[in-house]
């Protein structure tokens, strides 16, 4: 059957929908073109913004805009901000001044925060005002403070040997003025008689051992005065004369009063600080004329009871716990004890140190005046503080928590490419580039390096030596007199090297824990180096503070790895660069 093609309709042509079914459809209708899938569509580039002319001057998309889009009510009202926040600037200016404009910065919330170390705080803060309120600004010496001759005589002869001018330190101006001027007010009546307490806090490595001592002596030469005074007017009250002189009746003999009864306690937490502290009394007292004992356990039980029971003694220096052990079966050893100094403060009154600390503290009924000392306020010993005494007056100078400038901070990377984890080869390799650096000449190079496990330091000194570099080993382990040997070598002044020796040859190393931190006058270091890091700031600020001293420059190194709180570092070293604490 022949089939011919149906007509096709013409497209101009238009029938209405009513007229047409739905099989007689054309079939242009039914078969409509679908556009192509390559064929983009004409709008594909159309962004929805109208086109900028091409003589406007503003860049397409808004680059290079030197002024924000907003309304002019907008831009009045941003104005009318930055005047107020200049006004409120020069407020600041003008009422704190440029040198306080910190604690204006604290006040009004500008202050830097450095997140890190508020994470890690380990410290208590002190405001600005109160640093600068103890400010030092009158350039006194030693004869200027109102001391008894004989102490002015010691500290120039014995403190300071030849020196023409000796000139007291920030802390050392501050406490030496305000504890004679109370002293002197007690002893006039001026002031109700009773219990002084006093926190010297002060930056390590500033002199507060001779900022105690020489008030304490002072207070003991005018107790002598009046002790004696009262004893001859005893005697002349109890002088008993029968009527015949022939017949007097023999008075009994009675032991000296001052014998086992010492007048002043000074608690510290070590026996290497006994020492120290022992070795600057015992200078002053060839010339101010008093008598100390120091109490460590590197003697025979029957030394220390001799010592203490034996004989007459003004100053008592020892760790707690050994004149805690002495003096529990005798109470009334610590009756006349009217002076209390607890040196480093922050360790003895810790959780292995309070309870006996305290504990002599309360068993010293007579005690007149309680003085603590410390680089460092943790908040816990903040706390302890308001509870022992909560109008305990605070001598704090203003560079309390701060490690100085002039200590310069490097951070060893220990799980970089050339050390791949190993933490001792690293600490070699730095003693190794501080042997060949300039420094130091004709003199040993010293140089302490710090751990935190009790057991580490003889494992780390007999891996130093294996390197070629002469290493000892310091910490509880080792005997009270090696480790006084090694003290005298570290604390001591600067010792002559040999002719011909050179780099590490002439440097020793002192591997130890943090026994040898706390108030060890190590003033002749230059460099320390921190092998692990410190659990908290606070062993940072103590171990760092082994260099510096006194003025004069030191370095740090600190080894890190991954396991480290970069940010941490940061903060720290951000903080030491810009002079202010590390809280």
């Amino acid at each position: 059957m022949l089939r011919l093609p149906l007509p096709r309709c013409p497209a101009s042509v238009r029938y209405p929908a009513s007229s047409l079914s739905a099989s007689s459809r054309c079939y242009a209708t039914r078969e409509k073109r679908r556009p192509s899938r390559l064929v983009l569509s004409k709008t594909v580039a159309a962004t929805g913004y109208p086109k900028q002319s091409k003589s406007s001057d503003v860049p397409p998309g808004g680059l290079n805009r030197t002024r924000a889009n907003l309304s002019p009510r907008a831009i009045a009202e941003r104005e009318k901000q930055l005047r107020e926040a200049e006004e409120k600037r020069l407020q600041r200016k003008s009422k704190y001044g440029e040198a306080d404009m910190g604690e204006a910065d604290e006040k009004f919330g500008h202050k830097k925060t450095f997140k890190h170390l508020k994470m890690r705080q380990a410290l208590a803060e002190v405001k600005r005002s109160t640093r600068d309120m103890m400010k030092a600004k009158e350039d006194l010496r030693f004869d200027e403070f109102g001391l008894l001759p004989s102490i002015v005589e010691a500290v120039k002869k014995d403190a300071f040997p030849g020196l023409e001018y000796q000139l007291p330190t920030a802390v050392q101006k501050i406490v030496i003025r305000a504890l004679l001027k109370d002293g002197k007010a007690v002893r006039e009546g001026h002031v109700k008689d009773g219990r002084q307490s006093y926190l010297i806090a002060a930056e390590t490595g500033s002199g507060k051992t001779l900022a105690y001592i020489l008030p304490l002596l002072e207070e003991l030469k005018h107790d002598e005065k009046e002790e004696a005074i009262e004893e001859k007017k005893k005697k002349a009250a109890e002088k008993i004369v029968s009527s015949d002189p022939d017949l007097e009746i023999p008075v009994p003999y009675q032991e000296d009063p001052r014998i086992g009864h010492p007048r002043a306690l000074i608690l510290v937490p070590t026996a290497e600080l006994v020492e120290q502290v022992g070795a600057t009394l015992k200078s002053l007292s060839h010339t101010v004329k008093f008598r100390s004992a120091l109490l460590t356990r590197d003697v025979s039980p029957h030394i220390l009871r001799k010592k203490l029971y034996h004989s007459m003694v003004d100053v008592v220096v020892a760790t707690p716990h050994l004149l805690d052990s002495m003096t529990q079966e005798t109470p009334d050893t610590l009756s006349k004890v009217k002076h209390i100094i607890v040196d480093e403060a922050d360790s003895l009154f810790d959780r292995s140190f309070s309870a006996t600390t305290i504990s002599l503290i309360k068993r010293s009924k007579n005690m007149k005046r309680l003085i603590l000392c410390s680089a460092t306020i943790p908040r816990s010993l903040d706390a302890k503080l308001r509870e022992i005494d909560p109008d305990m007056k605070r001598l704090v100078t203003p560079n309390l928590h701060v490690i100085p400038r002039r200590v310069q901070l490097s951070v060893v990377d220990v799980d970089g490419e050339m050390y791949r984890g190993n933490r001792s080869l690293a600490c070699a390799d730095t003693l190794y580039t501080l042997a060949k650096e300039p420094g130091e000449e004709g003199f040993v190079k010293r140089v302490i390096v710090f751990v935190n496990e009790r057991g580490t330091p003889a494992e780390l000194a007999a891996y130093l030596r294996t390197k070629d570099i002469d290493a000892f080993a310091l910490d509880r382990d080792s005997s009270q007199r090696s480790n006084q040997e090694l003290l005298a070598m570290f604390t001591g002044d600067k010792v002559g090297a040999e002719e011909g020796l050179s780099g590490r040859r002439r440097m020793k190393v002192l591997v130890t824990t943090d026994i040898l931190s706390r108030g060890i006058d190590t003033k002749t270091v230059k460099n320390v180096i921190l092998y692990d890091v410190p659990h908290s700031t606070i062993d940072f600020i103590h171990r760092v503070g082994r260099v510096g001293r006194l003025g004069r420059r030191g370095r740090a190194f600190l080894l890190v790895d991954n396991r480290v709180n970069k940010g941490w570092v940061k903060d720290l070293k951000d903080s030491m660069f810009m002079g202010g604490p590390l809280v």
